[in-house]
């Protein structure tokens, strides 16, 4: 197949799903945005003499760039995968005009290969804004080592790059494999729940793998000196942040669970509907329930550090914004996504007499679900990793004021419900006859 006509699949896939294209070029402009910035301060700090407050700085610099680039892979993989897993109608029918699988394969690399091309001039631009403000702030409080300057240059925008083209081919090929793996005729069948699709038991053990892998390195770093504890709280909560990915499908029905009787007494119509949507569509919301448990973890074990430290510095503070503001600015990108692609069934149920009253009260209850399964796991993992961990350095978790998990639980649902519910207001102009026959964009 010549690189034309791979271009041109790609082309024409893009153009059937804006939207997802759309939402994985914001998800890799976020990664470059937040990469940039963080290889920026580290190499600036590794070019000036050794000092204490150099190498403090640098290593730092080091440690927020390298749990950024774990980061970004880990969020693009999976919003990438979403991206490609919302065209399944799309591969199917080039499938069913006589494609290959290697085809759908190489035209998903292509398309994420030229996304993430798009995306690195734009986060860059943006990175080096927000490596300039992230610098001002450390100079006002006297940081700075003397004849540090910012250097925004090469290496950051060679990191960007590796970052944006590993994380996207890597979860482009994941969804692709799946994609060139659809039967023809499963074109043919437009009445499929997109995401209902039952998880392999390949991935449930790669779940309880990851799951016991992250129990270990908690004991690891229990044993270890407080420092190292310290140091190696952020990877250890990743490693259980994987293992929620890989379990997301498991999670929402457990929460749908949990939640159903609650919906079905006072949603009425709306909750029964919420509670069969999320069961229907567990696998999908996987993608938005990890993102979201990503800020919730992040979030509580940096409020407990913050609060046992007494006398924060700018940078730590700073870099929990970072984290936090990066992992829900996905999490809302993932949710526009879901519900952009529901055109086609929020027409269907105005066309068989619900109000747009009703569809907005569906997707504020399925929104619930989806925000109690995210911070439910989050802050679980919070506490699997601050309980064994919090006191050996120094940061109990029983220190976090009840106040603090409120704030954290208020601004979960407010995510949640407002990028949800965000694409509504167009989406319930189209008319119900025109939005059944025609595609989400």
């Amino acid at each position: 197949m010549s690189f034309l006509a791979t271009n041109g699949l790609a082309t024409a896939s893009v153009k059937a799903r804006p939207s997802a294209f759309a939402g994985t070029f914001a998800a890799l402009v976020f990664s470059a945005t937040v990469v940039t910035a963080c290889v920026a301060v580290a190499v600036s700090a590794a070019g000036v003499p050794a000092s204490a407050e150099q190498a403090e700085l640098s290593d730092m610099g080091v440690a927020f760039s390298l749990l950024t680039v774990y980061m970004s892979v880990f969020v693009i993989g999976q919003v990438m995968s979403l991206a490609v897993a919302q065209r399944r109608r799309e591969s199917a029918l080039l499938r069913a005009v006589g494609a290959g699988p290697w085809q759908i394969r190489r035209m998903v690399a292509t398309e994420a290969l030229w996304t993430a091309l798009l995306a690195l001039p734009v986060g860059y631009g943006l990175g080096a804004l927000l490596a300039r403000v992230w610098y001002d702030g450390m100079a006002g409080q006297g940081m700075i080592p003397d004849g540090m300057a910012l250097r925004v240059g090469l290496p950051p925008l060679f990191a960007a790059a590796g970052v944006l083209v590993v994380s996207s081919q890597l979860g482009g090929m994941i969804a692709a494999w799946r994609a060139s793996r659809t039967r023809p005729w499963a074109a043919l069948a437009d009445t499929t729940v997109q995401g209902g699709e039952r998880p392999g038991r390949v991935r449930g053990f790669a779940s309880l793998v990851f799951l016991v892998g992250a129990g270990a390195l908690t004991v690891a770093a229990g044993a270890g000196s407080a420092e190292d504890a310290a140091s190696e709280i952020p990877l250890v909560l990743l490693a259980y942040l994987v293992s929620i990915g890989l379990a997301g499908p498991w999670i929402g029905r457990l929460a749908t669970a949990v939640a159903a009787p609650l919906l079905r007494g006072l949603g009425g119509v709306a909750g029964e509907l919420a509670v069969a949507g999320c069961r229907a569509r567990s696998r999908r919301l996987s993608a938005a329930i990890t993102p979201i448990a990503l800020v919730t973890a992040f979030a509580v074990a940096k409020f407990v550090s913050l609060t046992g430290a007494g006398d924060p510095d700018w940078m730590e503070i700073f870099g929990t914004l970072l984290y936090a503001g990066f992992a829900g600015l996905v999490a809302a990108n993932t949710l526009v996504m879901l519900t952009l692609e529901r055109l086609r069934e929020f027409s269907l149920l105005r066309t068989v007499g619900a109000g747009k009253q009703q569809v907005v009260a569906v997707v504020a209850a399925e929104g619930a679900v989806t925000a109690l399964a995210g911070l439910g796991t989050g802050a679980l993992a919070a506490c699997a990793v601050m309980v064994p961990l919090g006191g050996k350095t120094g940061t109990p978790i029983g220190g976090l004021p009840w106040w603090a998990w409120a704030a954290i639980a208020v601004c979960g649902f407010v995510l949640v419900w407002g990028a949800s519910c965000a694409p509504l207001c167009r989406m319930l102009r189209v008319r119900p006859i025109d939005g059944v026959t025609r595609r989400s964009s």
